[in-house]
C-alpha cells in the first residue's frame, strides 16, 4: 500500500472511528471505577447479569455483542476473584448460568456512584445531540447484524 492510500484509510475509516471512540468513552469510565478496582466491562457484565440478562453464556454473549470466548474468560476471571458464580443450569448437566455473588453485588453498590461521575463527564462532553446520535447509531448497527 502507498502512504496515500494508508493515510485515506486512518481518516476514513468507521472501524478504528469506532474502536477510538470506544477506548475514549472506557477510559473516563475507567478512571472513575478505579477506586472500587473494577473497568467498565466488568462493571457493565456486572450489572447485566444482577438486571436479570438470559445468565446462560451464550445467551449473554449474543445480548452484549461478545465473542462467546471473550465472555467465557472475563467470567472466569470473575468467579476466581469472587464476583460471579457458575451454579448447574436446568437444561442438561453440561449447561450453566452465570449468577452475580454477594461480593459482586457489593461491588455494584460501592461502583454506582463512580459510574454516575463518569456518566456526567461522558454526557457533558458528547452534548445531548451526541447521545442521541451514539445511541441512534449503535440501535441501527446492531438491529442489521
Amino acid at each position: 500500500m502507498k502512504p496515500k492510500t494508508t493515510r485515506r484509510v486512518g481518516a476514513e475509516c468507521l472501524g478504528f472511528t469506532a474502536r477510538l471512540l470506544s477506548r475514549v468513552i472506557s477510559a473516563v469510565y475507567d478512571d472513575a471505577l478505579a477506586g472500587v478496582g473494577l473497568k467498565v466491562s466488568q462493571f457493565s457484565l456486572l450489572n447485566a447479569i444482577a438486571n436479570g440478562e438470559d445468565p446462560r453464556p451464550a445467551e449473554l454473549a449474543k445480548s452484549l455483542a461478545m465473542d462467546e470466548s471473550t465472555l467465557s474468560r472475563n467470567v472466569a476471571r470473575m468467579c476466581a476473584r469472587g464476583w460471579l458464580r457458575l451454579e448447574p443450569g436446568t437444561e442438561d448437566r453440561r449447561s450453566h448460568q452465570i449468577t452475580v455473588s454477594e461480593k459482586g453485588m457489593g461491588l455494584l453498590r460501592r461502583g454506582y456512584p463512580a459510574w454516575q461521575r463518569a456518566q456526567g463527564q461522558v454526557i457533558k462532553r458528547l452534548g445531548p445531540q451526541g447521545v442521541t446520535a451514539l445511541k441512534s447509531v449503535t440501535r441501527k448497527l446492531r438491529a442489521s447484524s
